[in-house]
Formats: C-alpha cells, structure tokens, sequence
C-alpha cells in the first residue's frame, strides 16, 4: 500500500518489483487510477549516484559540454512566447548545454545541480558565476534570504527523478515572479520508442535514477494539481539519432560492444567512447580515422533507410519526450 506522491489517492497494491543493480534495493512500482502516475518506492533520491558516473552520459557531462541541445530543449525555444525573457533558472542544468543556448537568445542565466562536476564543466564553458552546485530545496533557502525570482524556471528531464514531486514545484513556484512560466520536459511512458531503447535496454529508466513516469494525462494533471495554469503538454519526436538505433536493434540486436570497441581504438578512453557520439568525437581527438568512423555511421544510416520507412507510421503517433510549459 502507497500514497500516490501527486494527488495523495491510496493504492492497495504494487503492479511490478524490481532490485536495483546499483545499491541492491528492491522497489515497488504503484499505478495511481486517480491521476495516472505511476512511481516506484521507496522513494528516496540518492545524490552521490549521478556523480558516481554509473551512466555513461554523465561521464559527458562530467569531461566536456554537448555540441547540441536536445529536440526537448528546441521546443523551450520554438514554444514559449517570444515577449518572456529575462532572469531564467534552469535546475538540473548538467553540462549547461541548454543554459548556453538560452544565452544567446537573450536570457540571463542561472542554473543549478547537485553533481558538482557537471557545475565545473557548465561554468567553465558559460563564463558565469551564476552556476551552483546545489539542491533545489538548498537554492531555494539561498534565494530567498537574497529576495532572488526567476521569470522562467526550466527543468529538463528532472521531474521523473524527484521523490516528492509536489513539493518540488512547490519550490518552483514560489522562485518565479508573478506571471512567471515554468518549461521542461520529461519521458513518455507511453512511447514504444522509449521502452525499447531506455526501458528494455537499460536500467536508466529504473530507480535510483527514475522514480515517477508520466503519461501526457499523468503530467497535465500533476501540473494542474499543484496550481498551474495555461498548461501545455506537447509530444516531441524522437531524435533522428535514436530512430537509426531502434531500427538497429530491431534488425541486428545491440551492437553497443562493437561501437564502443571502435571508438576506443581510436581515441583510447573507453569511459569517454561509451558517452561520446561519433559526431562529437573531434572535440577530444585529433585522429584521422574519426573520419572513417564517419563513414562507416553514414553508411549504416543508409543502409537502414529503408527498413526505418516501416516504422514512420509509429513515428507519427508515437512520441519519444513530453514537453511541457506552464504559466503561474
């Protein structure tokens, strides 16, 4: 039995166990019928485990910034209304890909996040002082005794990992300015393109790291129950990237040791060829043979062309990330 972490409704029973393989501890998942949520317990977030580097992409975030921002990101910048601006917040800013883009288009940025060394690699690259390596609940207690407020605050791929989700936009809200607006984005629990690739294919979607998942229904109501208003939750496509993996897959298995293997030939880190994508190889290695690798992706993407024209009608429904943007 569970109280449902969002809309407080009472459920009886679990519908999955799982024991993590990172600290060994069994969860629970409950369905809320009330809300949609669905969460796992206990619900505890455990902080030294995004520095620990247990997943490959913090490894990214921890040695250099992201030459791309993500199809989430882009709809921050396509979506919110063109006249907001101002002081903008991001928590969960990792590697400050995202803050970096803001910046340019006008924003002054503020950003935080419990791993200290994504801080280091985002403040290094910005050039700002603004960048923290801070809880939110710690941010908040900061901000408020220096009568801080945020016209935008942004959370990207971080609602999922809270173990008290109300209490977070609680927070929120209470930094942003009258009229403020909130965006962000989190996983899809209804994409098959997700399941397949973050689900079946990993434990990243799993607790220590992901706690709650989201329908569209599940998180418009978790944003009207905690008192947003002008509430937009939109699907995103999954990356063109991604796409060309989960035809892969579907065809050829999980060739991931295979990729790994090549890219550590080439640039001898194998901590940083389990994080870096091909394109973004240059950035650490002056290696002529990047170039081959190149052409060898090229070449793959065009064979599975044809193959990934199958899937385009799944594409159309399917939606891999929620992007969401709210008004206070």
């Amino acid at each position: 039995m569970s109280d449902c972490p969002v809309c407080g409704t009472v459920v009886e029973a679990h519908t999955e166990t799982y024991v993590s393989p990172y600290n060994k501890q069994e969860y629970k998942k409950y369905e809320c019928p009330t809300c949609d949520v669905h969460w796992w317990e206990p619900l505890k977030i455990i902080p030294e485990f995004y520095e620990s580097e247990t997943f490959e992409s913090y490894v990214t975030f921890h040695e250099f910034q992201r030459l791309r921002i993500g199809e989430n990101h882009k709809a921050f910048f396509e979506n919110i209304p063109k006249d907001v601006k101002g002081r903008l917040l991001h928590v969960g800013c990792g590697d400050g890909v995202f803050l970096k883009e803001a910046q340019k288009h006008g924003f002054e940025v503020w950003g935080i996040d419990f791993d200290r060394k994504s801080v280091e690699t985002a403040k290094r690259h910005l050039g700002v002082d603004t960048i923290y390596a801070m809880s939110l609940e710690e941010f908040y207690e900061f901000a408020k005794e220096r009568n801080l407020k945020f016209d935008v605050i942004t959370f990207f791929e971080v609602l999922e990992h809270q173990g008290r989700p109300m209490e977070f936009l609680r927070m929120v809200k209470e930094l942003l300015k009258d009229s403020g607006y909130i965006a962000g984005s989190v996983p899809n629990n209804e994409s098959i393109f997700w399941e397949e690739l973050h689900r079946k294919n990993s434990w990243g979607d799993y607790p220590p790291h992901h706690f709650l998942r989201f329908s569209r229904k599940a998180l418009y109501n978790t944003l009207k129950i905690a008192g947003c208003q002008n509430i937009e939750v939109l699907p995103v496509e999954i990356p063109q990237q991604e796409f060309y993996v989960f035809v892969e897959r579907k065809l050829f298995g999980n060739l991931d040791r295979l990729k790994v293997w090549l890219k550590t030939k080439i640039i001898g880190d194998k901590r940083i060829a389990r994080s870096v994508l091909v394109e973004d190889l240059n950035n650490i290695s002056s290696s002529k043979s990047i170039a081959f690798l190149k052409f060898l992706k090229r070449m793959r993407n065009l064979l599975l062309y044809p193959f990934t024209l199958f899937y385009l009608p799944k594409l159309k429904t399917d939606r891999y990330n929620l992007y969401f943007q709210a008004k206070i």
